[in-house]
């Protein structure tokens, strides 16, 4: 099978960074990201919206990628790789908490 990988840019790649407290990513990948809504939404109010809203069209577009399985997903970034279907699901989890937690702080 197929790999592609995600490129993950700003403003986006700024909130996950912003969001790194548990580890770091070349660690520990995903895990060292907190989704924290509380946190996130600091991001989103130091950040603007504009760039929250040009977050949440990145994070859209990397769901839909991510969701495909006719491929393998891959991304330096993010340090993770989707070689079986509980990789994917984690990283889809990763990434729809992100989602949401830029939408509520898009609210506020």
């Amino acid at each position: 099978m197929a790999e592609r990988s995600l490129d993950v840019l700003p403003p986006l790649s700024h909130c996950i960074t912003f969001c790194e407290e548990e580890c770091v990513r070349a660690c520990c990948g995903i895990d060292a990201v907190s989704t924290d809504p509380a946190l996130i939404g600091q991001w989103c109010r130091e950040a603007g919206p504009t760039a929250v809203l040009q977050a949440r069209r990145q994070l859209a577009d990397l769901i839909e990628v991510v969701e495909d399985r006719s491929h393998l997903v891959s991304s330096t970034f993010l340090n993770h790789r989707t070689p079986n279907e509980g990789a994917r699901r984690e990283l889809l989890d990763f990434l729809t908490a992100l989602a949401t937690g830029l939408a509520a702080g898009d609210e506020s």
